[in-house]
């Protein structure tokens, strides 16, 4: 997936003595006379390597792995009803996106991204207490977890605004986060020692992963949303403001 990424991408990329120009390669491409979108796609393009580096000089923290501290839901039917809890999740493969689009709408005066993500990995620690059948599970120490997602689509949208006679984002970004499948593998599961209700839980998180996909996306949404201000702040600033009329 907060294939956070993307976003990203509205970034000024240019290497001058070993460094980044965020703050000014926008404003140059647009000077030289480039259409708006096609200089917004070209930094967009440019920016892949510097996703898990981030900018710590302009506050700008990388995006791969992108970070979510906690994740909680239940896992309910006629034979389970179980919470799982998962912590210390560390997502990856986000740099691997494919940009499907960005593009400004000057009369709104917004930036829509749009990408494609093939695969990305999540990892972390999770703890699962409950019930399954008549056996009432206590909460086991945490466990290492695994998850596989499939064809993630994320689009997000900036609303700019003129203040001190600047361009900035406004609020948060919109974002749609869309996972097209995904496979959950637990090691260690209760423990070890039900290998039979163990293969039941397995197969029934897999088999209902909405649940984990409704509450994973909006973590990640969240993430992405606070990566993506900072990267299109850095990169719209010293525009001037008539690139927007």
């Amino acid at each position: 997936m907060a294939y956070k990424w993307l976003a990203t991408l509205a970034l000024a990329v240019v290497l001058a003595n070993g460094q980044v120009d965020i703050r000014g390669e926008l404003k140059t491409c647009l000077q030289d006379g480039q259409d708006l979108n096609k200089c917004l796609r070209g930094l967009a393009n440019s920016f892949k390597p510097y996703m898990k580096t981030g900018f710590p000089e302009l506050g700008i923290p990388k995006a791969e792995p992108l970070f979510i501290e906690q994740i909680k839901f239940d896992l309910k039917n006629p034979l389970i009803d179980v919470n799982v809890d998962f912590t210390e999740n560390f997502v990856s493969g986000l740099s691997t996106h494919e940009l499907i689009y960005i593009r400004a709408d000057k009369e709104k005066k917004t930036i829509a991204m749009k990408i494609f993500v093939p695969e990305s990995v999540a990892k972390g620690l999770y703890v699962i207490e409950g019930k399954v059948a008549v056996l009432e599970l206590d909460a086991q120490p945490p466990a290492a977890y695994k998850t596989e997602f499939k064809d993630t689509t994320i689009e997000g949208v900036a609303q700019l605004k003129v203040e001190n006679n600047k361009l900035i984002i406004d609020g948060d970004p919109e974002m749609t986060i869309e996972l097209g499948g995904l496979n959950i593998k637990m090691e260690n599961l209760f423990g070890g020692k039900a290998d039979s209700l163990a293969r039941t839980v397995d197969k029934f998180l897999n088999q209902n992963t909405d649940k984990f996909i409704k509450d994973f996306q909006p973590a990640i949404a969240k993430s992405v949303s606070g990566f993506m201000k900072g990267f299109y702040n850095s990169a719209v600033a010293n525009i001037d403001l008539d690139a927007f009329e």
